[in-house]
């Protein structure tokens, strides 16, 4: 058996015919013993049949098991009752038909084995049939499965092309935005690292993070529909300019929403301005109403336009800043997003606005429109910035 597991071709085809033939004889010796041609015999012909086939099972397959087992270093029995036990029924069935084949053609000759030979070609012949239909239907499946996953690779590859595109161009457009005002230039992405900062302190996984990004990212691209004319006034606003200043998260929301993949990023977008207690816009929600990622936008988004010139107020000192969004928590911020922003290491640093830092620069925040909707005496904050 070692030598037939040597997986040598000559080797394995004396093997093979050497078993076939050992089994055969094997059951052809078992099958004389219990031949026999008088009337009372014939049920024990038909019993020889039946231990004949199990003989030759059993021989056949114990040979083959042997084989496998010393080129695989398993054990003989495993091998057998796992490749080949469930087949003894069969074979111990076709021992008895060879028996009854036997019998026909010792009583009619010919014809006798005619009438079981053939019908056990034909259905051997139907059921190969049968087999290479299945088989060639296996494989042009497996050929048709082969196809959509390539396709479908293609179609990933593509959407993700798409997507980084789109996003590339989307944060072309949030540039755009500040750069529309000197002042504001950077505002996007310094509050996109503050907001980040803040959910990570409130322990957001990294798929909420990474939402809460895009969301910062694009918290003001709705001002590319408001006029230079309101957005870079330097003066009070009007009522109308006022209402139509307010417009901008909404129409952020709606351009976000178009682009089809950034979905959950809406909410946040449109909801960046409603106050804690549900004195903002659009939509004057309050408290948990307001999406979770509104509310840390809006926190950063304070932060950022108090620690920022603008044509209309000076930069604050970092701690009068943070004094502020702790005196507004529970009324205009979110005291979780408010205490985290103001306990966070790497936002409360003592920085200036000329200290290097998410605070370094001039920023532009959706605030530079707020305090220009109300007098200047206004007692509103910097947070409440457009």
């Amino acid at each position: 058996m070692q030598w037939s597991a040597a997986r040598n071709p000559i080797h394995q085809s004396l093997f093979n015919v050497g078993a076939l033939t050992l089994a055969t004889v094997s059951a052809a010796a078992v099958f004389s013993i219990g031949w026999s041609d008088d009337h009372a015999g014939r049920l024990v012909t038909a019993l020889a049949g039946l231990a004949a086939g199990g003989v030759y099972f059993v021989v056949n397959t114990g040979l083959l098991s042997g084989a496998m087992a010393a080129e695989g270093r398993n054990r003989w029995r495993a091998v057998w009752n796992e490749r080949f036990s469930w087949l003894l029924p069969h074979y111990v069935a076709f021992g008895a038909v060879a028996g009854a084949i036997a019998l026909a053609f010792e009583a009619i000759g010919l014809y006798g084995l005619a009438v079981f030979v053939v019908p056990l070609l034909l259905m051997r012949k139907t059921m190969a049939a049968y087999v290479g239909h299945t088989q060639r239907s296996t494989h042009k499946l497996r050929e048709a499965a082969e196809t959509i996953r390539s396709q479908n690779a293609s179609l990933e590859q593509a959407n993700r092309l798409l997507k980084e595109r789109s996003t590339a161009a989307m944060e072309s457009l949030s540039a755009t935005v500040d750069a529309r005002d000197s002042y504001t230039a950077g505002h996007s992405r310094r509050v996109q690292r503050l907001a980040l900062a803040i959910g990570r302190e409130l322990g957001l996984s990294q798929a909420e993070l990474d939402l809460l990004g895009h969301a910062a990212l694009f918290h003001d691209i709705g001002k590319l529909a408001i006029p230079d004319g309101i957005l870079l006034k330097p003066s009070t606003l009007t009522t109308d300019e006022w209402a139509l200043m307010q417009r901008h998260s909404d129409e952020g929301a709606r351009i976000i929403d178009r682009l089809g993949f950034l979905n959950d990023a809406v909410p946040a977008i449109r909801h960046h301005h409603e106050r804690f207690d549900g004195a903002g816009y659009p939509e004057g929600l309050g408290g948990e109403e307001i999406p979770l990622g509104a509310r840390i936008i809006h926190v950063a988004d304070a932060l950022d336009s108090m620690l920022t010139t603008r044509i209309y107020c000076a930069a604050r000192p970092a701690h009068e800043a943070l004094d502020e969004l702790r005196a507004g928590a529970g009324a205009q911020f979110c005291p979780a997003a408010s205490r985290r922003s103001t306990a966070s290491p790497s936002l409360t640093g003592s920085r200036t606005s000329a200290s290097v830092g998410p605070f370094s620069h001039p920023s532009p925040s959706e605030g530079a429109d707020t305090f220009r909707g109300r007098p200047r005496h206004s007692p509103l904050r910097h947070s409440d910035a457009a």
